[in-house]
């Protein structure tokens, strides 16, 4: 792997030749010795540049240096700019030269006193040394930390402790008591509580202390060490992994939101640059106003609209439905997102509450406003659900009669009745359904952050209730793991923390019982969503365990979790033979499940994809045929595959229904998959047409185009990302036999558009694509040597470690 020249004349210290064999070489040190955090050593490998000849800059910054790639040596630098970062430089350090043999007496002296010094009685410092801030530096360069009074005072005579005597027991009975805990206070302690025969046999140790060696015997050493060095290893040993920091990405507002390494904003973001990079490589002539430059030109933005804000309208919130209109409505709801109204065998993967009945409005006719918001206040619950129901009732072509806001009506009402959420005195565990439902609203609204937030408070007020600790009914219970499904659902979205985490939880998983839906799809996305937030927290390093003895886990290991999950569905939540389902539930569920397996694999499939264009480019090879991670690869196309046949089943049970957000989440993964199948065509082909493919890239764009003539702004810029990246990636490819790509491109590709549902929108778009591609001529990709301005950068794709490190994905 290439290094950036960060370092200036004095980076090549493996220097060879005979200089080096010269008794008394001339060194580099630096006169100050506090080391620079997050930043690489120089490569060995790289061999000396003189200064006239660079052609990188001198000093990479920290990011651009731990990352190994071309720095441009701007404030903030390129990459950085584009990725959102802090660029920090390091800070300009004064050089001197001395001799080698200078430098090893001198480090050798600074060992032996430092070692000296650690074996004196702290009270003789004290003594020698009568300035107490020197005596403070000094204290906090040997790791002496004295706590609440000074050193001198606190200190003892340690002789007893480590000079052998042969009345061992009337030193060990004087001297604990009188420690100073100048360490560990719980080694003190454990010191305190030991009997007389292993205090004998710890004194007995540290004899080794009388010996001609300078320095202490490894079990003293422990007791002085520092206390936070432990500590700090474990953190510097984490700063210097390979990050997966996420981004920090701005809508079309400007509002800049942290979206983490699951995110598919953030993946798109990273697709962005790769194709950023190579896309001129391949096609020289490429303009600006060439098809899919508005994708790449978005670099540091994502497109939704999702921080928008619904506003309060000036509502009635007192006011409902006729009953029959409830009725009619609740039965709708019930079996989209609940049981399917007990129709399904799996019993649903949502438990919301009761929506069997329609509530009894109270009478309210001479009440005051707040009397009446008061009588109401229990029924937010079912102006949520009215707003949910209306929401997903709004199908293409849209009546003009049908109000665009009338979801949005409802919502306000549900705000108005339930009140502040953050007034604890007014919230009950009753209230926790209302503002879980809130959250699953403001989700299929794409209003993600606020979705965020609802969820968050709705699972607060229930830890406050102690809902986490089982004291619930099995209804709240159901209510609860519903919210906890959430919870980690927008975790994996949004790449972000979960609101709880698993080992806080006592509550038993739901069970099945009298008049109510079988508990066995709850279950199983509850123990589906527990895998998620592994992956989300552990595998890609979101919140990392701080268990240091967690076993090493590979890519193998996530995946075998998740299919050890589905071997263990029970029946009704398990899919036919054919791979579908009738249950839409199950069919939403197995999609979860296909996600997560993208999800864990995605990181590779993009790396096998840059390692794959840069070989190309550098030295118009592949070495990727017989690689041992193509297996994985392969799963992950059969999953995306698999989505796209799950929704489509999913849209024929459900009809005239629509997808859920959900849905229409795993399905745009799932085409992002396929089209990065096309780049690695050759590496690892599937085994359907060219044809399929087109046909299910075809269908996913047709469902958010279905959204966006419905208003959704959501489903608008879904539809164009995904056609701007189909017409890039068609672009992209760069076959080593060059005559055989120019065949393939001049045969004509005809697609029709398959839709399983009757008159639905039809969108005929695989018929462009060719004519787009063969309008330009197919140009031979540049041969990127040393001397190229991204060679370092190509060559860092190919360098890719392929292993995981501590069970995090690199």
């Amino acid at each position: 792997m290439k290094q950036p020249d960060d370092s200036g004349p004095t980076a090549n210290t493996n220097a060879t030749g005979p200089q080096s064999a010269r008794p008394r070489a001339s060194v580099s040190v630096s006169a100050s010795a506090s080391h620079t955090p997050r930043r690489l050593p120089v490569n060995p490998r790289r061999h000396k540049v003189a200064p006239e000849h660079r052609k990188r800059v001198a000093t990479a910054c920290n990011a651009c240096n731990v990352r190994r790639v071309r720095c441009s040596g701007e404030h903030p630098c390129r990459q950085c700019q584009s990725s959102s970062r802090d660029c920090i430089y390091p800070l300009p350090v004064e050089k001197v030269s001395i001799t080698r043999s200078e430098l090893e007496d001198l480090k050798h002296k600074v060992d032996l006193y430092e070692r000296v010094l650690r074996d004196t009685v702290p009270a003789a410092v004290s003594n020698a040394v009568p300035d107490s801030a020197s005596r403070q530096e000094l204290s906090d360069l040997l790791g002496w930390t004295a706590s609440n009074h000074d050193l001198g005072s606190s200190a003892v005579s340690l002789a007893a402790q480590t000079t052998p005597t042969i009345d061992a027991a009337a030193h060990i009975g004087r001297v604990p008591p009188e420690l100073p805990q100048l360490q560990y206070p719980s080694i003190h302690r454990q010191f305190q509580q030991q009997p007389p025969h292993l205090h004998l046999q710890a004194q007995l140790s540290d004899t080794r202390i009388q010996e001609p060696s300078y320095g202490l015997s490894r079990t003293h050493s422990i007791q002085l060490s520092h206390p936070g060095a432990t500590l700090q290893n474990r953190q510097d040993d984490e700063e210097n992994l390979v990050s997966t920091e996420g981004r920090l990405l701005h809508d079309p507002d400007g509002y800049a939101r942290f979206l983490g390494e699951t995110s598919g904003a953030t993946f798109l973001d990273y697709l962005k640059e790769f194709m950023t990079t190579v896309l001129p490589l391949a096609y020289q002539s490429l303009r600006p106003g060439s098809d899919g430059s508005a994708f790449l030109s978005s670099l540091g933005r994502y497109q939704t609209y999702d921080s928008r804000p619904l506003h309060d309208r000036e509502v009635d919130p007192t006011w409902f439905p006729t009953p029959p209109e409830m009725d009619s409505m609740l039965s709708e709801l019930r079996y989209f997102i609940q049981d399917g109204n007990c129709h399904w065998p799996s019993g649903g993967i949502y438990w919301w509450g009761d929506l069997s009945s329609a509530p009894t409005i109270p009478s309210m006719e001479r009440d005051s406003t707040n009397l009446r918001l008061a009588k109401c206040r229990h029924l937010a619950f079912y102006q949520t659900a009215f707003a949910v129901v209306s929401q997903a009732m709004i199908m293409p072509p849209q009546d003009i009669s049908i109000d665009p806001h009338l979801s949005e009506n409802y919502f306000s009402r549900a705000r108005m009745l339930l009140g502040n959420p953050l007034d604890i005195t007014r919230f009950t565990p009753n209230e926790v359904s209302v503002l879980t439902l809130m959250g699953f609203y403001l989700i299929e609204m794409n209003r993600r952050d606020a979705a965020y937030i609802c969820v968050s408070n709705a699972m607060h007020i229930s830890i406050m209730h102690g809902a986490h600790r089982g004291w619930l009914d099995e209804s709240g219970k159901r209510v609860f793991w519903t919210l906890y499904v959430l919870d980690r659902y927008l975790s994996c979205l949004m790449g972000r923390p979960p609101t709880i985490m698993d080992d806080a939880i006592r509550l038993p998983l739901p069970c099945d019982a009298p008049s109510m839906p079988p508990a066995d799809g709850l279950k199983a996305h509850v123990q589906l969503s527990r895998i998620s937030c592994h992956i989300v927290c552990n595998t890609y390093r979101i919140s990392p365990s701080e268990d240091a003895a967690r076993p090493v886990r590979s890519l193998e290991g996530e995946i075998s979790m998740l299919d050890e999950w589905c071997l263990k569905l029970p029946p009704t939540v398990q899919l036919a033979s054919n791979g579908l389902s009738d249950d839409p539930a199950t069919c939403l569920l197995h999609m979860h499940y296909n996600q997560l397996i993208i999800l864990t694999i995605r990181p590779v499939f993009f790396a096998l994809v840059k390692k794959s264009f840069a070989e190309k480019l550098v030295s118009r090879q592949c070495s990727l045929s017989s690689h041992p991670q193509l297996p994985l690869l392969k799963r992950c196309i059969a999953s995306a595959e698999h989505n796209i046949q799950l929704a489509r089943q999913i849209l024929l049970v459900n009809h005239p229904r629509k997808l859920l957000q959900a849905g229409l989440h795993f399905i745009f993964n799932a085409a992002i998959v396929l089209m990065l199948q096309q780049l690695v065509e050759d590496l690892c082909p599937s085994s359907r047409s060219e044809k399929a493919r087109s046909l299910d890239l075809d269908f996913v764009i047709g469902r958010f185009e279905d959204e966006s003539r419905v208003g959704s702004n959501y489903g608008r810029d879904c539809a164009t990302v995904l056609r701007d990246l189909r017409v890039l990636v068609q672009r992209l490819p760069i076959p080593v036999d060059m005559s055989t790509a120019t065949r393939s491109v001049n045969m004509t590709q005809t697609t029709t558009t398959y839709d399983p549902i009757a008159n639905r929108t039809h969108v005929d778009m695989g018929q462009q694509w060719s004519d787009k591609l063969t309008s330009e001529a197919l140009q031979q990709p540049i041969l990127v040597d040393q001397g190229h301005i991204l060679y370092n950068e190509l060559v860092s794709w190919i360098d890719v470690d392929w292993q995981s490190n501590n069970g995090y994905l690199i």
